[in-house]
């Protein structure tokens, strides 16, 4: 990839970048991005002289945000982290599914199949009709969704409420700035349910946040997470990159009371 960015860049492969950040997946233990860093000097010295590594939410929340942020992540899983201006970075779920990742798509898929099953078995009597997901899988669930299905609809909404409760977990470690900030609390949403599902999520979400929350954003990238990898590695060298933050994100909800 290094390479290939050097090739595309017209920068020689044997000319070192001055710094490389990599915003990677697990990259958040100390000894990780150690390991990472020497790893790529002594086996591929020539691609940058300095080695920034770090959680790939960091990258997410620097691409959308110059000074700090919050991430809240579904796709396969859930997750949710807040960078705060001073640097401290606490974070609520992103567990795996086997004892979390609520709202998540898995979370979706399961909660949907389940009910379909438990009604099967006469165990539950679901709050709305369920026979136009019985034979569902989740890539089609969304679809009867939008079309007003209660019961998907109950289900996205739900999911909605437990994205938003990681979110308010969250809120009472935001330091002051945020407050301050033109459109409140900035969040970047991150992957495949929250950024194609919002419509359907928004509701249940906005239920449980707009309990803690008077002044909130919610954006998604427009560009790749990468961007923030390099504005990581640059202020590594204490150099700041031109960025039109404006330019890499794309507004998906202004709540305000």
């Amino acid at each position: 990839m290094v390479k290939k960015a050097k090739t595309d860049a017209g920068i020689p492969q044997d000319k070192p970048l001055d710094s490389l950040g990599m915003a990677l997946s697990g990259g958040e233990q100390a000894e990780a991005q150690r390991r990472i860093a020497e790893g790529m000097t002594s086996k591929h010295p020539n691609t940058a002289s300095v080695h920034h590594v770090c959680t790939d939410t960091f990258g997410s929340i620097a691409t959308a945000f110059p000074k700090g942020g919050m991430v809240l992540i579904s796709g396969t899983g859930s997750n949710c982290q807040l960078l705060n201006p001073s640097g401290s970075a606490p974070r609520c779920g992103g567990w795996g599914h086997m004892l979390g990742d609520g709202g998540s798509g898995y979370w979706l898929s399961h909660r949907t199949i389940r009910t379909v099953y438990d009604a099967e078995d006469g165990l539950v009597t679901p709050a709305h009709d369920y026979a136009a997901v019985k034979n569902l899988v989740f890539e089609h669930f969304k679809v009867v969704a939008r079309k007003g299905d209660k019961l998907a609809r109950q289900v996205f909404w739900d999911a909605g409420e437990i994205l938003g409760a990681h979110v308010k977990a969250l809120v009472p470690q935001a330091e002051e700035p945020f407050s301050k900030t033109p459109g409140g609390l900035r969040i970047v949403a991150v992957g495949s349910v929250l950024t194609h599902c919002w419509d359907l999520l928004r509701e249940g979400f906005l239920s449980v946040v707009g309990e803690v929350v008077s002044d909130l954003s919610v954006v998604k990238l427009c560009v790749s997470s990468a961007v923030g990898g390099a504005i990581l590695g640059a202020q590594k060298l204490n150099f700041t990159l031109p960025v039109n933050y404006s330019a890499n994100t794309n507004l998906l909800e202004h709540f305000k009371k």
